[in-house]
């Protein structure tokens, strides 16, 4: 049947809101529920379950066009490594829905990078049945291919490595080339433009919502903070005495807000005065008049606010919802696009900068561990790349490099 299977949240007693597929009957697909469950009991995010369900969907929906199935079922195939193939086919289709056109001659619908995505969930997916001994083996097939000089003068620990890991890094055989993506970032006179496009009042308690927008955008701007450590924080995590606030996980946030380096990897994160400063008027000035009856930092500060139950929902803790629109207002009413991540890659690239502008090697380390990268390797594959005033700036101090020596002979 068409658009089956489909996204379905369920309560779970103990758990609360998962997200599985369900078939055309909303039946759970048993194996999807059972792998879900299971990444749910490892300690994956909310955010992360429900990309792997929304990723499994279109494996599934191929499956049922096809005839096909992961598991061993009356009536049906198994699917097998060339199906994969063709589910990669598939996937690049613009018209896959149809079910019977097999010629491609218009662009793909999804991005190379979003297909890999997919790829790599279904063989999450088949490793979980392998591993649980649901499949005797996986069609998903992987190579290990050499680590690469690249890869090891990246990795700073590569010394510490034996045996094949030291050697070689295991690659899916079936993926697509991805073109090379530079973050986007958003620079200084657009930043202002967007911030100025936020009303605020002659005093913060005139208009607490737009000190507060104010204030999130800046932060976010001054931290590199993910929009889920930002929405996580809690009155104990600001540090006036140290200057900064604390990046801490908690698995059970009321607004499902959550850090992404999981337990045992929280972090310190130094903060501009003026930033604390405005923490300050926020917290005096704004949180208390909000008189919440919990500790979060973020509340709601639309008195008349309402959930889609009809519940009031003024200084209840903000969730991701609230705050993507925010951020999707505000850039159609300044022009801007401005999204939290694009916040965090404008302070990374700027961190990068402050080392390249003035001649020093670049701490990747240091950047590694403010941003919460679990890798050093990420941080320096994200963030190794120029533009042309960062060339221009590089190719004028080699010329004024050049001239020093040439005056000292």
């Amino acid at each position: 049947m068409a658009g089956f299977p489909q996204v379905m949240t369920a309560a779970v007693p103990g758990v609360g809101e998962m997200h599985y597929l369900v078939d055309e009957n909303f039946d759970f697909i048993p194996e999807v529920k059972r792998f879900l469950n299971y990444k749910r009991s490892v300690g994956r995010a909310p955010n992360t379950i429900l990309a792997y369900c929304s990723r499994l969907r279109y494996f599934y929906r191929f499956l049922y066009q096809k005839g096909r199935s992961v598991l061993p079922m009356a009536g049906s195939k198994q699917a097998d490594s060339a199906d994969l193939v063709e589910f990669l086919i598939w996937l690049c289709n613009p018209h896959r829905d149809a079910g019977n056109v097999d010629v491609i001659y218009q662009s793909s619908p999804v991005q190379a990078s979003t297909v890999n995505h997919i790829l790599q969930a279904v063989g999450s997916l088949y490793k979980y049945l392998v591993r649980h001994k649901e499949l005797a083996e996986s069609p998903v097939k992987y190579v290990d291919v050499p680590r690469g000089q690249m890869l090891k003068d990246l990795d700073l620990l590569t010394h510490t490595r034996r045996g094949r890991d030291a050697a070689t890094v295991q690659k899916m055989e079936l993926k697509l080339k991805e073109p090379k993506r530079i973050p986007k970032v958003v620079e200084d006179p657009d930043f202002a433009a967007y911030v100025d496009s936020i009303h605020m009042g002659s005093r913060p308690q005139t208009d607490p919502a737009g000190f507060r927008d104010r204030l999130i955008c800046v932060l976010l701007k001054e931290s590199g903070l993910r929009i889920g450590e930002l929405l996580g924080m809690r009155l104990e995590d600001i540090e006036h005495g140290k200057g900064g606030i604390h990046v801490r996980f908690r698995g059970d946030n009321a607004n499902k807000a959550r850090a992404k380096t999981g337990y045992g990897r929280d972090r310190f994160v130094d903060l501009p005065p003026d930033v604390m400063g405005m923490l300050d008027i926020y917290l005096t000035e704004v949180w208390l008049d909000a008189s919440p009856d919990h500790d979060y930092l973020w509340v709601v500060l639309r008195q008349n606010a309402r959930n889609h139950d009809g519940v009031v929902t003024y200084g209840h803790p903000l969730n991701y919802k609230a705050v993507s629109s925010q951020f999707k207002h505000y850039s159609e009413q300044s022009g801007v696009h401005v999204t939290p991540h694009k916040l965090r890659h404008t302070h990374a690239t700027s961190l990068v900068r402050s080392f390249s502008d003035h001649g020093q090697p670049v701490d990747w380390k240091f950047i590694q561990e403010r941003l919460g990268h679990a890798s050093v390797v990420t941080t320096m594959m994200t963030y190794t790349h120029l533009n042309d005033k960062d060339r221009k700036k590089g190719y004028d101090s080699y010329l004024e490099r050049k001239e020093k020596s040439r005056a000292s002979r």
